[in-house]
């Protein structure tokens, strides 16, 4: 029987696209394996957002090789933009960039057919639905590439999203994440947006949550916080990316919005959902970036305190505007501010679960461990990475379990399951 394995880099669209693509697999007849070694075919779908990532896919497709991976297919960003980096690796038999994706899972079957009427469940099928309902950008942010790997804005069709969802529905999938590349811009028919996708979705059935991946400041539209602060479906955390807290990076980085402006926004949502937590991302050692725009950048997150804050270095990256410029900071400058920033943010995400502790949650069950002690490990609604003792004994993964938060255990919080059943 046919077996193919799928390996995944870079962010949450890729993990959608590539969850979709399992599901056409099985759908067709093909075993899903979880060691590439052991596969017929292997399916990478690759991330070229910074040269480390380049960098990692190449060593990634050569492990696989070395593993016992002989036919490897490398997909998504990298081949977009830079294919003739990949295509003499060793084991790699054809090369799909973005712009192919739209058929991939008949390509990928012209490369190996089926040999079984049907393929065996979803096992390692991720237990959070990623959904992806908009892609590509038209931004134009300087240090980035992903206009030209991912191609225009266009968003998914109402149709198409509410297939899917009941997919995962039906397999179990009690979380679903909404993703894009520039999610906040969905739109459909005659003005259908984000607000109103999400809710042709929740009116589908009850028993499942949305969670979204990514919004960009200016896409993020108030009303719709109202509606979501209301209906207990959609998690109470935000991801908005700030990159720089210095007015004039943020201009020279192609950003529509000022400090004020985030740190306002944040407030209001804070405001308008007190449950609401906020999680963000910035870059250190844009080039002329001085320090006191990193001052700048620190008092800005200060102000929002997210609960949990990632840190990039910034790259060069070949075909953007920003690896044109001069001023660059050294190698040890962004070192140390990464560092001093990373440990903020460790502090914040700390005194956030601190805060949390003795409050109630819903868990979305992604591991589990049977035995005389179960443990089940997952993700809270606000997005704490949490573990539970003694879960339900019909807990199966994907389901929701509602937990008090109990403790702090390493990076992770313990809970203790509350009486009501999940699933």
């Amino acid at each position: 029987m046919s077996k193919v394995s799928v390996v995944t880099v870079g962010c949450k669209v890729n993990q959608a696209e590539s969850e979709e693509l399992k599901m056409g697999l099985v759908e067709a007849g093909y075993n899903l394996c979880i060691d590439p070694a052991e596969s017929d075919l292997c399916v990478v779908n690759t991330c070229t957002v910074t040269a480390e990532s380049d960098r990692k896919c190449r060593k990634l497709i050569r492990g696989l090789h070395r593993r016992g991976a002989r036919a490897i297919v490398v997909a998504g960003c990298y081949v977009q933009v830079k294919p003739g980096e990949l295509d003499q690796l060793p084991g790699v038999i054809e090369m799909l960039p973005n712009s192919r994706k739209i058929d991939w899972l008949r390509q990928i079957m012209n490369l190996i057919p089926a040999t079984i009427e049907g393929g065996k469940p979803l096992e390692s099928q991720r237990t959070r639905g990623f959904i992806k309902v908009q892609d590509g950008c038209e931004r134009h942010c300087s240090y980035c590439i992903v206009p030209r790997a991912r191609g225009k804005e266009r968003s998914r069709p109402l149709d198409e999203v509410i297939h899917l969802v009941r997919k995962y529905l039906y397999l179990g999938t009690h979380e679903l994440v909404l993703c894009g590349i520039n999610l906040g811009r969905y739109t459909w028919n005659k003005g259908l947006d984000l607000g109103g996708l999400i809710s042709e979705i929740i009116s589908i059935s009850e028993g499942f949550r949305i969670r979204l991946s990514s919004i960009e400041l200016e896409d993020l539209n108030m009303s719709w916080i109202e509606e979501w602060s209301g209906l207990g479906r959609i998690c109470p955390h935000l991801h908005l990316p700030l990159q720089s807290g210095d007015a004039s990076i943020l201009k020279d980085m192609g950003r529509g919005y000022s400090p004020q402006d985030f740190i306002k926004a944040v407030q209001t949502l804070y405001s308008v959902w007190p449950q609401a937590t906020l999680t963000t991302e910035v870059i250190v050692g844009y080039p002329g970036e001085s320090e006191e725009a990193f001052r700048a950048t620190v008092k800005v997150l200060e102000a929002v305190r997210p609960s949990r804050l990632h840190v990039f270095r910034f790259s060069p990256r070949p075909g953007t505007a920003a690896a044109e410029k001069g001023n660059m900071v050294s190698a040890e400058v962004k070192e140390e501010r990464s560092a001093a920033l990373r440990a903020l943010g460790e502090r914040w995400r700390k005194e956030y679960i601190q805060s949390r502790l003795g409050g109630t949650c819903h868990i979305a069950v992604e591991e589990l461990k049977e035995g005389e002690k179960a443990i089940a490990k997952g993700t809270t609604e606000d997005y704490i990475k949490a573990t539970m003792t003694g879960p339900p004994r019909e807990t199966r993964p994907g389901w929701l379990l509602p937990a008090r938060l109990c403790g702090i255990q390493g990076d992770q919080v313990r809970l203790e399951p509350l009486q009501e059943t999940g699933g």
